[in-house]
């Protein structure tokens, strides 16, 4: 079984956005959160848990950790410590470590800590990359903890990391020329953008509701890959089927379907994930993946 992805999910209690598309409240999260147990030997064990699955994936060829969560990673700074401390006890096997975030919570203290525990590259979640008062609108932080991508963008830069640009194709996008992202990535810095399909479910959730009044036509999206194709040049496939492109001199992948871990090959996983509760799971919603 070849993989290339572990998506590490950051246990929190809830999250600081409240993003109207949301796609972990489209689905029930039944994986108690271990890390609730912060003292005694219950953390000793679950250290245990983590680093044991941790190994595994490392032993399938694991390069790539993806930092992520139900809520925003950077609201668990004591798991972080823990996740580090592993990784040291391991000698740091996963050479590109990702973190997901929307920005909200970034600052130079934790810059500093994400280049300590070999952060790489910041994959900053945008709904609007265009209107940056309609993207917190979207993703609904407190007025407090409001920024701006252009702010974000520079603070990454400062301290030499990658900027992936995750664009989440909302109707927002519709009429715009798809050179303008490659224009506007490119004045932020950014050396990848992602261009990510919005994920609905079967559940009739009000996340799925908006999503399916307010997603970005096929016919829009089909523009973009066309763009894209005509305008970029192939680099690479990855394991999990999608082809990776230049386009202006920034790294460009478009993801139909993020929630999907299988692509367009045999044995091959689009990326294993670690749960709350310290198991190894190949797929989102469904408790019956569980490898261990």
């Amino acid at each position: 079984m070849k993989i290339q992805t572990l998506s590490v999910v950051v246990p929190t209690s809830g999250c600081v956005n409240n993003c109207v598309f949301c796609v972990s409240k489209t689905h029930s999260n039944p994986y108690v959160n271990m890390f609730k147990e912060t003292k005694s030997s219950n953390r000793i064990h679950y250290k245990n848990d983590l680093k044991q699955r941790l190994q595994y994936a490392s032993l399938h060829g694991v390069d790539t950790i993806i930092l992520t969560g139900i809520g925003e990673v950077l609201q668990n700074m004591d798991f972080l410590y823990l996740f580090n401390d592993i990784l040291a006890e391991m000698n740091h096997p996963f050479p590109r470590i990702e973190l997901q975030t929307s920005g909200v919570l970034l600052n130079d203290d934790h810059m500093l800590f994400l280049k300590d525990i070999n952060v790489n590259t910041i994959s900053i979640s945008v709904s609007n990359l265009f209107d940056n008062e309609r993207n917190m609108e979207l993703i609904d932080v407190s007025p407090k903890l409001r920024f701006t991508i252009e702010n974000i963008c520079e603070l990454i830069n400062k301290y030499n990391l990658n900027i992936r640009l995750s664009l989440n194709l909302t109707s927002d996008y519709n009429n715009i020329n798809p050179e303008e992202y490659f224009k506007k990535s490119k004045s932020l810095g950014a050396t990848h953008v992602t261009f990510r399909k919005l994920y609905s479910s079967t559940n009739a959730t009000p996340e799925d509701k908006w999503v399916t009044e307010h997603k970005l036509s096929d016919s829009e999206i089909e523009k973009i890959y066309n763009y894209i194709k005509s305008n970029g040049k192939a680099l690479y496939v990855l394991p999990f089927g999608y082809t990776a492109y230049s386009v202006k001199g920034i790294s460009t992948v478009l993801d139909d379907n993020c929630m999907d871990v299988s692509k367009n090959a045999d044995d091959v996983l689009k990326y294993l994930i670690l749960r709350e509760n310290g198991k190894l799971f190949t797929q989102w919603d469904d408790e019956g993946s569980l490898i261990f």
